[in-house]
């Protein structure tokens, strides 16, 4: 069985609640990064800010560099509710498994309440292709709730088969980012 700290990323880019949707934008853009770590108290992991967040925040007409991190609850651009982490012991199956049931493609690992890393699809596919039909069904829940037209999932490809985190529906099929170039 493959555990967590096997694969998980240790340098985990981090921000506070007292900074800024606009600096999140910001360090997310540096650092290649689609997901920080909100982080209160020295390094015990808060919330998680990601993409889809800044994008919803610009969508509802709020200014990024006048929107705190610590703000997103109150202004309902996120929903309350518990951050979800794993431990660096427990297993990949099982941590794919619930990431596929919460429709979530990132989990903080923690120890002894400290972030000391982070799990995405993206390392879980690397090591094991297999679970790609197990990360599929994440596709299926989200084509179900009818994202809107010019959102992005994650999923397969409906032209090429391939895996992508940015399909976006074209007609009535997802597709990603490359085959929607080739068909123009």
């Amino acid at each position: 069985m493959v555990k967590v700290k096997e694969i998980m990323k240790t340098n985990v880019i981090k921000i506070t609640p007292k900074e800024t949707m606009a600096d999140a934008a910001k360090i997310m853009t540096s650092n290649r990064v689609g997901s920080l770590i909100v982080i209160e108290n020295g390094d015990r992991p808060k919330d998680i800010i990601t993409e889809s967040d800044v994008t919803t925040l610009v969508a509802m007409g709020l200014d990024p560099s006048k929107v705190r991190i610590g703000d997103l609850h109150k202004k309902k651009i996120k929903k309350r509710h518990d951050l979800i982490t794993v431990k660096s012991n427990d297993n990949v199956l099982d941590v794919t498994k619930m990431m596929v049931k919460k429709g979530i493609k990132r989990v903080p690992v923690i120890e002894n309440g400290k972030l000391v890393g982070i799990i995405a699809d993206k390392e879980i596919l690397l090591i094991s292709p297999e679970l790609i039909e197990l990360m599929s069904e994440r596709l299926k829940n989200r084509v179900s709730a009818m994202p809107a037209p010019h959102e992005t999932i994650a999923g397969l490809c409906e032209d090429c088969g391939g895996y992508s985190d940015e399909l976006r529906l074209v007609g009535n099929s997802w597709i990603c980012p490359e085959c929607a170039a080739e068909d123009g």
